[in-house]
């Protein structure tokens, strides 16, 4: 048992470690972006949302190719157009080519559901909370490499060139993945894709994301904000409407009367939202001047978040040990509780400018709950999944917390779009000249948009069925390998 595990436990955290890794190495750089490309930070919040939009509206489409057509093979080939991707947004010339670039892009984090689905496969019961919490932590090891590795690299070179000391690396995922993982045969599944579906999810984000985009500069009580709202509303309905009625839906509204699959999917979405709103608020935080923020350079900022993600990678493996000794329900309700207090008081001590250590101890404290609460919902996704679907609901599952991904850092780019400081930058003929800069009410509302959301986790908490899922995994130890 313990050479199955070591066997494909270490090669799936390397590639999912290396997906994370080019997901955050551009995050201490985007105020930088923000004013070489002179965009808005709302505009500047798409670097992040436009690969988690695609990456959204591939996890589902992706999860069943795996499930029909083999997991090795769907897995070489979307790390093969991953590294292409990453090469094109190293070279990106300007805000256009990045956003394109960074789309293609979002196809490597379609790389986890993946990821899990073979660790079900190969790894025994009794180890796959462990082997699970390992790669769940591996968002924290990605981010613990990319921060500081990436803000010195864009500090003292570019950020261009952070993409590209990637490269090599995936280019060695690949030829590493071919060679050790076996590889598995397709399903007699059906092979249908919903296109449809996944054309009506994508639109309902997008339009979305553009009027909240748009609405600092058209207004929020605008006819423009509200004509986008409505038309992204109806969208979302035409949508479920139509994956009510479709044979083969790309998000399988039955899945939702399942609880222990429900709650895990749903909070995905939130803790998604909640942990992109966050960092995107963190790095803008530290480098925005004085007196709203603590005047940073990126190399800074970097080593300042970099600590805060070792401790989700702390957290990962502990609350998947945890989880076998309290159950799944305890785990979530507690942790998300927790966090949600502490994220109450986060959006109180941004108000009054604590000093950077006392605020890192804070945060250390508040994502590793967030971080536990994180790697427990997908455990329990797992192992509430029959095998025979369980690429397709990993993928559901993907797309959830990609939604999520999307809208976070879009809210928190707008709010900071919408509330506005004055700074004083000269004198020019004597006259004072000022800038106008995200104010601490921005970033305060943010945190309580997350801790609203982390409330629900709560809530939905409290439906789990953990007498259900014994039955589920009895059934699944006495089932053929």
């Amino acid at each position: 048992m313990k050479r199955t595990f070591l066997r494909y436990v270490p090669i799936l955290a390397f590639i999912t470690i290396m997906t994370m890794y080019v997901e955050m190495v551009i995050l201490p750089s985007l105020p930088q972006i923000e004013n070489q490309f002179s965009i808005t930070s709302s505009e500047a919040s798409w670097i992040l949302s436009s690969e988690t939009l695609t990456g959204m509206t591939l996890a589902p489409f992706l999860g069943k190719l795996a499930d029909s057509y083999g997991r090795k093979k769907v897995l070489i080939v979307t790390l093969i157009v991953y590294t292409f991707s990453v090469f094109l947004t190293s070279i990106s010339p300007n805000y256009l080519i990045l956003i394109l670039s960074r789309s293609i892009q979002g196809i490597g984090l379609s790389i986890n559901p993946i990821a899990y689905t073979i660790l079900r496969e190969r790894i025994p019961d009794r180890e796959l909370p462990i082997a699970q919490g390992i790669i769940a932590s591996t968002f924290a090891i990605g981010a613990a490499i990319a921060i500081p590795i990436g803000s010195y690299i864009s500090q003292y070179f570019s950020w261009e060139f952070a993409y590209e000391t990637a490269i090599p690396l995936l280019i060695l995922s690949v030829i590493i993945t071919y060679i050790t993982l076996p590889s598995s045969e397709g399903k007699n599944m059906s092979r249908e894709i919903d296109t449809i579906g996944i054309i009506l999810l994508s639109s309902f984000f997008l339009i979305l994301g553009v009027g909240l985009t748009e609405a600092p500069t058209w207004g929020w009580l605008s006819l423009q904000f509200f004509t986008t709202l409505i038309i992204s509303l109806i969208i979302f309905y035409v949508f479920s409407s139509h994956i009510s009625r479709t044979s083969n839906p790309v998000i399988d509204p039955h899945d939702f009367k399942n609880p222990n699959i429900a709650v895990p999917l749903i909070s995905s979405f939130i803790t998604g939202f909640g942990l992109f709103l966050t960092f995107q608020s963190l790095v803008f935080i530290f480098e925005l001047p004085s007196p709203v923020g603590y005047g940073m350079d990126i190399l800074q900022t970097g080593e300042t978040i970099a600590p805060i993600a070792l401790i989700m990678l702390v957290a990962g493996p502990l609350f998947g040990s945890l989880v076998t000794k309290v159950g799944y329900k305890k785990v979530i309700l507690i942790s998300s509780i927790v966090s949600s207090f502490l994220l109450l008081l986060l959006s109180y001590i941004i108000s009054v400018k604590v000093s950077v250590m006392e605020l890192m101890g804070f945060l250390s404290l508040m994502l590793f709950f967030i971080s536990g609460m994180n790697v427990t919902r997908i455990t329990l996704l797992i192992s509430s999944s029959e095998k025979e679907r369980m690429s397709t609901l990993t993928g559901t599952n993907t797309a959830m917390r990609l939604m999520g991904n999307t809208l976070g850092p879009i809210v928190v780019g707008s709010l900071e779009d919408t509330f506005k400081t004055p700074i004083f930058v000269s004198y020019i003929n004597n006259i004072p000249m000022f800038a106008f800069i995200p104010s601490r009410l921005a970033f305060e509302y943010s945190f309580l948009v997350s801790m609203v959301t982390t409330i629900l986790v709560s809530i939905l908490a409290t439906r789990i069925r953990e007498e259900n899922l014994n039955k589920t995994a009895s059934i699944t130890v006495r089932s053929p390998q």
